[in-house]
């Protein structure tokens, strides 16, 4: 009967056999070990499908290195840090029906809801049941080092608190004026695992340049690029827009300002908000600023022109014009320029406007001091309204003139402090901001990059705060240990190492604490609690001594005893403290950590930061993982669709060992992996097809061992390290399509070749090969089926099979490759001839010249497909010169056809190989078979034979 009508026995039986065994509780010995990790989720709900893909990664990782003989440490955490339950508890508690309603689609009643009031609740409720579900889809995890954050427990309260008395002790967390993503309701900062919307947005700081009035107010714009300064040709308004006009009396470092401003409204607000002194004194259309003049910090005047593309909430709502190098800019002046009806609605001189020329200020490498008209030009854009270009432009060029540009000839001492004129902008960007801010042209102002939504659903926005404390990420002398780490660490995959390094460079002081919710205090200073992203950075190595700590009472675990178990300074009290030291030494540092790429940006780069500043070199991290975000079916996850498939549910819709091949077979590197539910039906009958075929052939079989052995047996070998090559890059599609679906299509073609009579020795051999392939992935199955078979030891702890290379014999393969194109085409023949049973067929032979044709083709190809230059090439050979007029026909087709790859000697061995295979031809077609060279017959079909592709003649 079907293994799949009794899955969940199956799954549970193993599961507790498993745990009986404790083959997957890892203890120090002379092993090489491997420990790997994945992020602890946050325990607020059940696990779900987005989740299977970061932990699968892991645990597929985990399976295969016991496999290959080393000693695994996977454990697993739960995070419980942050505002997030604290919130929804107090939703619960105001009685919110959405909030009510998620615990109850969760399968939660209303006699139970109430308990929910507590925040401590949702930890003793969902820890476990996430416990019970990463064990029922079969996860390898040493359960006993299993904790979860926040001062609920004390022993992990106390490492917290350990790590960030070390951090303070070198000065990497301090306490000074700083802007912080800011939940104004709640009054707190937000950090990304705090957000409902927004992830990764953070504030951005802008320059706020002012442009000065005959009547001694400022018109104020604001830019990312203080270096282009000496470009402003124009300022653009909005004539539609009402502008504030306002006083500012003192900016967010308490300096009196004293001077009137022109602004948009919410540019006026995030001021307000970011500490700004500010009396609003009434307001100014657009309209009225247009045709007004404005002095520069050049020495020079420019005028206010119209623009209707202006963002009003972005900036400032004004914006000063750079057209060298800005190509919206440049349009938008281009457009003006054509455009004498609208220069006549607002009084402005036609010829004025028209005789407005671009300011070069930055020189670029082969495109000069004009690169906005450059890239107009290149991608062929007409008008402002062309977004899609205009975006595409701004980010080419704002990477170009960063990294590759100089300033100009303007860029002299007559302006600056000093001669800037050929220094790169990127080595000079920061020095000019501090010189216009100095000499009064400039202030410092910041602007979310993006949306951000607190998990209380509250906008956030950008506030200095002034008792904040921070992780210094900005410390350049910090960085430089940073990037030394990375260079020493694996990647997978390493295409991701750019983006880690950008994040490195990106990262400034990170607020590191907050006033409510759950988590540990900060040492020192109790009135604040450890933000999320800041308290889990290094638990990796908690994971090594957990067990063993949690034995001692809490009153007896502090920052001594990290010191000497973590850093081996001090002294042991007891035999507990020698233990945990030993754990430490033996499995730090961790090999692999797996994550979502997300986490780049923020808790996969701090971990590393962390890293080097607490532990010595030997124990820095040795790899990253990280992966795409899951699809369902095609589509995004999301509650609306109803496509999130909750854990719990993956075994009885799907089966454990489906769920597990399917979501490794959606993708790999950083696509974005799609579960695809009818591909994990299909995978199920697949699986017990596998199991039922195991147990039919193992240790079946005939003793002669032929040259269809050798072919697969090759094969085999050939699969096994491709295989063996994926699962140590973790690319799990291409291991489970080499190990599984290309291996039963080999298998399936040897089997035809055997007639069902497989050599005894190899069929047990791949059996048992493809099943320990297959367990890291699929171990339900691959566990029953071994037991069934007889083995009696784990499949789970079975060693991974070797590559035997000597095996692999690519011309054998060529051999298979060509019976199987005949066949193929013999069947083509009989379907257009419409014969079902034919009583002869002919195979007519190439003539030798053309297997030399070949062999040149090969080689002459490598340099060119040109048929002329081909054709040219092989005339001058002399073996070949007689043929010119049949080559001159045939090398066309042939390189159309791309078919040059023939690995035949001469026409003697390719008839060879048909002889010898006459049996096989016979019994697929049940026909008789005939095989004739081409040069010793006369029959018209000798034109079409071909280097392994012989003419068919079918009677």
């Amino acid at each position: 009967r079907s293994m799949y009508s009794s899955t969940k026995e199956i799954e549970e039986k193993w599961i507790k056999k498993w745990d009986e065994a404790k083959i997957f509780e890892a203890n120090p010995d002379n092993r090489k070990k491997f420990f790997v990790n994945a992020p602890y989720p946050y325990v607020n709900s059940f696990p779900h499908i987005g989740h299977l893909y970061t932990y699968m990664r892991t645990e597929a990782s985990a399976r295969y290195k016991r496999h290959k003989g080393f000693n695994v440490l996977f454990p697993q955490g739960f995070h419980a840090t942050g505002s997030p339950i604290i919130s929804a508890a107090q939703r619960i508690r105001e009685k919110e029906p959405k909030q009510i309603q998620l615990l109850k689609d969760l399968g939660i009643t209303d006699k139970e809801i109430k308990k929910f009031e507590a925040p401590e609740y949702w930890i003793e409720y969902f820890e476990p049941e996430f416990i019970k579900d990463f064990k029922s889809m079969g996860f390898s995890i040493d359960w006993r080092r299993t904790f979860h954050t926040t001062s609920l427990n004390p022993h992990y309260d106390k490492f917290v608190r350990w790590q960030f008395n070390k951090l303070k002790e070198k000065n990497y967390v301090v306490q000074e004026p700083f802007p912080v993503v800011w939940d104004p309701i709640d009054k707190c900062p937000v950090g990304d695992h705090d957000r409902g919307e927004g992830e990764g947005e953070t504030p951005q700081e802008f320059v706020l340049v002012k442009h000065k009035l005959d009547d001694g107010k400022f018109v104020i714009s604001a830019t990312l690029r203080p270096d282009t300064i000496l470009g402003i040709t124009n300022i653009y308004v909005n004539p539609k827009v009402i502008y504030h006009v306002v006083k500012v009396n003192s900016d967010n470092n308490n300096n009196s300002v004293g001077e009137v401003w022109i602004l948009g409204k919410a540019a006026m607000h995030r001021l307000e908000e970011q500490d700004w002194k500010i009396e609003k004194k009434g307001d100014m259309s657009g309209v009225d600023l247009i045709g007004k003049e404005t002095l520069e910090f050049g020495g020079y005047k420019v005028p206010i022109l119209p623009a209707a593309f202006l963002n009003q909430d972005f900036g400032t709502g004004l914006v000063h014009s750079v057209p060298s190098d800005s190509a919206d800019d440049l349009i938008a002046l281009y457009d003006l320029q054509k455009d004498e009806n609208t220069c006549k609605k607002y009084g402005l001189n036609f010829e004025k406007i028209k005789a407005l020329k671009v300011i070069e200020c930055i020189e670029t490498p082969e495109i000069g001091g004009n690169p906005a008209d450059y890239f107009l030009k290149k991608y062929n854009v007409t008008s402002q309204l062309q977004r899609d270009k205009l975006d595409n432009i701004k980010k080419e060029m704002y990477k170009l003139s960063f990294y590759t540009a100089k300033f100009g000839k303007k860029y002299t001492a007559k302006h600056f402090s000093k001669d800037y004129v050929g220094i790169k902008v990127e080595e000079g960007k920061e020095l000019i901001k501090k010189e216009i801010i100095e000499k009064g042209w400039a202030k410092i102002y910041y602007q979310l990059t993006n949306k951000v939504v607190s998990r209380s659903l509250h906008n956030c926005v950008v506030k200095i705060v002034t008792d904040q404390w921070f992780i210094k990420y900005g410390d350049e002398k910090w960085k430089k240990q940073v990037h030394k780490a990375f260079k020493k660490m694996k990647l997978y995959p390493e295409k991701s190492r750019g983006q880690f390094e950008y994040v490195i460079d990106w990262l400034r002081n990170w607020a590191c604490t907050r006033e409510r919710g759950l988590g540990t205090r900060l040492p020192w200073d109790e009135s604040w609690l450890i933000e999320s992203l800041s308290d889990s950075t290094i638990y990796m190595a908690y994971y090594t001594i957990v067990h063993h700590l949690e034995k001692l009472p809490a009153q007896d675990v502090d920052d001594k005893l990290f010191d000497y178990v973590l850093l081996g300074k001090g002294e042991s009290k007891d035999f507990t403290f020698d233990e945990m030291r030993k754990e430490f030494l033996y499995w730090y540092p961790f090999d692999f950590r797996n994550s979502g790429k997300d986490l780049i940006q923020n808790h996969l780069a701090f971990s590393v930061f962390n890293h080097t500043a607490i532990f010595p070199e030997e124990y820095w991290p040795k790899g990253f993982g990280v992966n795409g975000w899951v699809t369902v079916d095609g589509e995004k996850m999301s509650k609306s669709k109803g496509n999130i498939i909750a854990l719990r549910d993956m075994p009885h819709k799907f089966s454990v060992d489906a769920a597990r091949f399917t979501i490794l077979s959606g993708g790999e590197e950083l696509d974005d992996p799609n579960w695809d539910s009818s591909f994990a039906r299909g995978v199920i009958g697949k699986l017990d097809a596998l199991h039922k075929f195991c147990l039919k052939y193992y240790n079946i079989g005939r003793k002669e061992y032929l040259d269809v052995d050798k072919w697969m047996e090759s094969q085999l070998n050939e699969i096994i390290e491709d295989t063996e090559k994926a699962m140590e890059e973790t690319l799990f599609r291409t291991a489970t399509q080499r190990s599984f679906f290309d291996l039963q299509q080999k298998l399936k073609w040897y089997m035809k070749r055997t007639h069902n009579k497989p050599n005894k020795e190899l069929i047990t051999k791949i059996i048992e090969t493809q099943l320990i392939m297959l367990a890291p992935v699929c171990p339900f199955v691959c566990e029953e089926t071994w037991e069934q078979l007889g083995k009696k030891e784990f499949i789970s702890l079975a060693k991974y099979p070797n590559v035997e290379k000597s095996k692999i014999d690519k011309k054998l393969d060529n051999y298979e490759e060509t019976i199987r194109g005949v066949i193929d085409d013999i069947n083509s023949v009989l379907k257009i001839a419409k014969i079902e049973k034919p009583k002869k067929i002919t195979l007519f032979i190439a003539s030798d010249w053309e297997y030399t044709l070949f062999k040149y083709l090969k080689i002459i190809t490598e340099k060119t497909r040109n048929p002329g230059e081909v054709i040219k090439e092989i005339m001058v050979l002399p073996e070949l010169k007689k043929y010119g007029n049949e080559i001159s026909k045939l090398v066309p087709k042939l390189l159309k056809s791309s078919k040059i790859n023939s690995y035949m000697e001469n026409s003697e061995d390719e008839i060879k190989l048909y002889k010898k295979n006459k049996e096989f031809f016979k019994e697929v077609f049940k026909a008789e078979f005939e095989f004739v060279l081409s040069s010793e017959s006369t029959h018209p079909k000798t034109k079409n034979a071909l280097p392994e592709k012989p003419a068919i003649l079918v009677e």
